[in-house]
């Protein structure tokens, strides 16, 4: 694998969702007479304004614009996708699901919603849905985040025990991009468990050139240094964990770690 460089996000619920509203960006309300010469384009307006509220927790204002662009241009997979965003901020998950088909039905080839419905599906543990859909956006050569696919997907091959699979969409990641580092970790995991001992320490430490350390890290660089017998260095590494991320579940496996 050519590592690359990147930057790091931990997965977190709903951490797509706010990914995705994050590249609509700030939106002024504009002039009004162009709300009325340009319907269509007054309904994007108000779907981008949308976008910007739910990004920002305020739900209210969301579904004001979500109505008025409802009213200029209605049944538009931009708007299905942006009511869906909104339910899923409300955990209205039935109705999330709905729109997000809506989107899709109006149009298959609407990236952006299948991405969003691909990562909503992650967080309801529907990896098997979750994986079809973000294969279908990793295959979209021209989407702006297929980079972030791949690592989605990469996750859910992962948690349906396919590291085989798993690995080979991070790597993929990690060569489209150099600024976005999550699939480093996982790649260096995964060649820790393959017993890759030099890979797994190239791809950690790129990981650790762009990241600030995290529980994962730090557990992982004590069990690669122990392998290439730097017992000093692999302790330095378990005290971080154990000062910084004394009650995660790396710090459990290192004090168990410690006693064998």
């Amino acid at each position: 694998m050519k590592v690359t460089t990147g930057y790091v996000v931990k997965l977190v619920k709903l951490g797509f969702l706010v990914a995705a509203l994050s590249v609509t960006g700030c939106v002024s309300d504009g002039p009004k007479s162009a709300n009325s010469e340009n319907p269509k384009a007054a309904s994007q307006q108000h779907i981008k304004l949308a976008l910007k509220y739910i990004g920002s927790g305020n739900r209210d204002l969301a579904r004001v614009h979500l109505d008025k662009a409802e009213k200029f241009k209605s049944r538009s997979a931009q708007l299905y996708n942006a009511y869906a965003l909104l339910y899923q901020s409300e955990q209205e998950f039935k109705l999330a699901e709905e729109y997000y088909q809506k989107a899709l039905s109006k149009n298959k080839k609407y990236t952006l919603a299948r991405y969003n419905f691909a990562a909503f599906l992650y967080n309801q543990g529907r990896l098997a849905a979750a994986r079809e859909q973000i294969k279908l956006v990793s295959e979209d050569l021209g989407y702006e985040r297929r980079t972030q696919a791949f690592y989605i997907l990469g996750l859910t091959q992962k948690r349906m025990g396919d590291n085989s699979q798993a690995l080979e969409s991070f790597e993929k990641a990690t060569q489209l991009s150099s600024g976005f580092p999550p699939p480093f970790i996982e790649a260096a995991e995964l060649y820790f468990q393959q017993k890759d001992y030099p890979l797994s320490k190239l791809a950690l430490d790129r990981f650790r050139q762009l990241s600030a350390p995290t529980a994962q890290s730090l557990w992982l660089a004590v069990r690669v240094e122990e392998r290439f017998g730097n017992r000093d260095k692999a302790a330095s590494e378990g005290l971080k964990l154990k000062n910084l991320f004394p009650y995660s579940q790396e710090n459990l496996a290192y004090q168990a770690w410690l006693k064998q």
